[in-house]
């Protein structure tokens, strides 16, 4: 049935959107590194990579040339040594590159098709298909780290998702999709570390499921009713967990067979100076690129966010109320996310006139849209890599954007909870902060020409 249905978006509109993305995203690259031409060299590594910084694709593809247990985990640097053959760092390099971008452009249609799929609204899909594949932290996908290889894995996962929580599904074709979702969970956890992700986003899934579960029986109302069977999504949530467990403990074992400790990726970690703690500092100052500090608020407003309205709807309240400044320069506080919160709280309370009050009242629907274990579970998975950051990373947030947003999942929360309110002003917003990241993606690819910091 999804087969039918890819084929049926497959028209002239859907290929105009995928272009018009993808010509953008090409059209940056290639512009900042066109007027740098030592970028470009570097891009295709026609200089010695002693003499440049490439972060995490040059351990990659010493990796795929030397194996070894490390924090790096060994599907991509795998599939980098199968498909170069080659011996030497220079070639391995270069197709990592090369395979990581082609990864990820040829996945941009099957990345609208999953958004539009997901989110049942065209205009929000196609938005947070922008977002993903035009924002700053696109630009992972195109220098040979990991992101094209774990975005395209994250993509087929949750069509899966989306595939078994269809109504139609039959158990006759439900085991054979819950094989292909052990699967992908799998070449998942095989490809960057997911076993602590994956084991607190079900916990959330289920307890946010379980809460309004809860809630819907003290209004005579049942799960069913909205369209979601308990029975399903613990299914789901066992399938997954088993997926993780199986992924890391391929790993896991390799490593205690070569240098005798199944957890040494784990304990490669604290080698880097990161240790579990409690910086509440970072929350006003990221001591990285801005950008990281969205990538920690975001997560906590969507998750509070979802777990409200669904809440609200659960009990049949009439309407909920959104409130956003009238003025359009107070957006610019959204530089840093706590003043913009803090700008919110004092206007509605001291300067009424200066916000705009608008109503939702659809509320009917939220918890068949926003109750669904594939929204549910991409918002947590996403947003706890950014909690692990907080509580990890010795006084820096380095990586918090790029953990956060550098993958699908993010964007499948921001697109739902969008699609839910269907607030016209939150969309527009949504198309600005789209343009302002597309410069951000520029200046990601000056700092990569100039051996700078990406994130």
């Amino acid at each position: 049935m999804a087969g039918v249905r890819f084929f049926i978006v497959l028209n002239a509109s859907f290929w105009a959107r995928v272009g018009v993305t993808a010509a953008v995203y090409l059209a940056v690259q290639w512009v900042i590194l066109l007027l740098h031409p030592a970028g470009w060299a570097k891009y295709w590594v026609l200089q010695s990579p002693d003499t440049r910084q490439y972060w995490d694709a040059g351990i990659y593809a010493q990796l795929a040339l030397t194996p070894a247990c490390t924090a790096f985990y060994p599907l991509w640097p795998r599939l980098i040594h199968w498909l170069s053959l080659s011996t030497a760092l220079v070639p391995t390099l270069r197709w990592a590159q090369l395979t990581s971008a082609s990864l990820f452009l040829l996945s941009l249609p099957l990345a609208l098709f999953t958004f539009e799929q997901l989110l049942k609204n065209r205009q929000i899909a196609f938005l947070s298909f922008f977002l993903y594949a035009v924002g700053p932290n696109a630009i992972f996908h195109s220098i040979g780290y990991t992101e094209s290889l774990f975005s395209l894995l994250s993509l087929l996962f949750l069509l899966t998702l989306t595939a078994i929580e269809a109504p139609s599904v039959g158990s006759s074709t439900a085991y054979g999709w819950y094989g292909m979702l052990f699967g992908l969970t799998v070449g998942l956890s095989l490809t960057r570390p997911i076993l602590l992700q994956s084991g607190f986003a079900i916990a959330f899934t289920l307890s946010v499921l379980l809460g309004l579960r809860l809630i819907l029986v003290k209004s005579s109302r049942t799960l069913t009713s909205i369209g979601l069977v308990p029975t399903q999504f613990l299914s789901l949530a066992v399938v997954i967990g088993a997926g993780s467990l199986v992924g890391y403990g391929l790993y896991g074992f390799s490593c205690w067979q070569t240098v005798g400790d199944f957890w040494a990726p784990f304990h490669a970690q604290v080698d880097w100076g990161r240790t579990v703690g409690l910086r509440p500092w970072l929350l006003l100052l990221p001591r990285s690129l801005l950008i990281d500090l969205h990538g920690l608020y975001l997560p906590a407003l969507m998750s509070v966010a979802v777990v409200g309205m669904l809440s609200v709807a659960a009990r049949q309240r009439q309407y909920l109320v959104v409130i956003l400044p009238r003025q359009v320069g107070w957006y610019l506080l959204l530089l840093h996310p706590l003043a913009f919160t803090g700008l919110l709280m004092g206007l509605a309370r001291f300067r009424q006139a200066w916000v705009k009050v608008i109503k939702v009242s659809h509320l009917a629907d939220w918890p068949r849209y926003l109750g669904r274990f594939s929204v549910l579970y991409a918002i947590a998975f996403a947003g706890v890599h950014s909690l692990i950051n907080l509580l990890a990373n010795s006084g820096n947030l380095y990586s918090t954007s790029r953990h956060f947003f550098g993958t699908p999942f993010a964007f499948v929360g921001i697109g739902a909870i969008l699609s839910a309110l269907s607030i016209p002003q939150l969309t527009r917003l949504g198309w600005g902060l789209a343009v302002v990241g597309v410069g951000l993606l520029a200046q990601q690819w000056v700092s990569y020409a100039t051996d700078g910091w990406l994130g």
